[in-house]
């Protein structure tokens, strides 16, 4: 499953990667709508595009991810679904993937539990604004007037009633909430994962049947990174290894936006046992698209 909303031409040559390493592979992609037009021309007998509205720090990353979900099991299902964006790449041979899920469980879902300061990988201050209170959506900023209004994040640490937030191109109010859903705690992690058939039903069946965490989810922060690990770690019947399966480096960029991968961390990636890295760019990742794809054909000629 991807989500994307640019560069067709890169998009498609994940696609042709993915479908290639297997013929047990099926893609789905939810494109956004105000996106780079051309995705329809991915369509074929394994691969299905949508087209949905896309957005940054809100809830429509999950609408996205839970359509894409109701169309695979529309499909038959699938033993796993993995959740990738349009600037996602393999690093190994998707057969590797595909045998290591043999023995994971029920999926890569790296996970922590968000609101406690011993086991969070988040400060503090950070977890409970984006969680513990009720954000409202008040109008649009430019990329000129976020830089601004920045001083108005002074507010959030003077007093413990509101917050303000200008980081996702939106001016954002909130207030304390009353309480989380009932039975739920809040669990962190990485957007990207890979799942179980079974984990991706009980997604599905808490989405159809739990409004309330959908109303603490659509007033949340940056929900996409704990609205799949909230419902089911809080069910405590699943099996994941706590890892996304990713090389990404978010040190070199120091704004909470991962590096733009290049040749020069080829090494780093081959050290880590990744299947995925995240993320890459048509141009400036050229050279290191090309070396992985030298290997991963070699490896599936030799496999054949």
């Amino acid at each position: 499953m991807i989500t994307s909303h640019a560069d067709i031409p890169l998009l498609r040559r994940l696609v042709d990667r993915l479908l290639a390493g297997s013929p047990d592979v099926r893609v789905y992609i939810s494109h956004d709508i105000a996106g780079e037009p051309g995705v329809e021309d991915l369509v074929g007998p394994r691969c299905t595009v949508i087209r949905e509205v896309g957005g940054r720090g809100d809830f429509t990353q999950i609408e996205r991810i839970v359509s894409l979900f109701r169309l695979v099991e529309a499909d038959g299902g699938a033993d796993y679904v993995t959740v990738l964006s349009g600037m996602d790449y393999p690093a190994r041979p998707i057969s590797d993937f595909l045998d290591a899920l043999t023995s994971a469980g029920d999926g890569y879902l790296h996970n922590f539990p968000a609101l406690d300061p011993q086991g969070s990988d988040w400060a503090m201050h950070e977890a409970r604004q984006r969680y513990l209170y009720r954000w409202w959506i008040l109008w649009p900023l430019s990329a000129s007037s976020r830089r601004r209004w920045h001083w108005l994040h002074g507010v959030n640490y003077v007093q413990p009633f509101l917050r303000v937030n200008i980081s996702y191109g939106t001016f954002r109010l909130a207030w304390l909430r009353g309480r989380l859903p009932n039975g739920m705690t809040v669990h962190g992690g990485s957007a990207w994962f890979t799942i179980s058939r079974r984990a991706v039903r009980h997604v599905l069946a808490t989405v159809d049947s739990r409004p309330d965490i959908l109303r603490w989810a659509r007033t949340s922060l940056a929900v996409d990174e704990v609205f799949f690990q909230s419902i089911l770690l809080s069910a405590g019947t699943f099996d994941f290894i706590n890892s996304n399966a990713r090389y990404i480096d978010f040190e070199s960029d120091g704004f909470g936006h991962p590096k733009v991968l290049t040749e020069e961390d080829l090494e780093r990636i081959d050290a880590s046992d990744a299947y995925f890295i995240r993320k890459v760019d048509r141009a400036r990742s050229a050279t290191l698209l090309d070396k992985l794809d030298e290997r991963v054909t070699g490896r599936e000629a030799d496999d054949r």
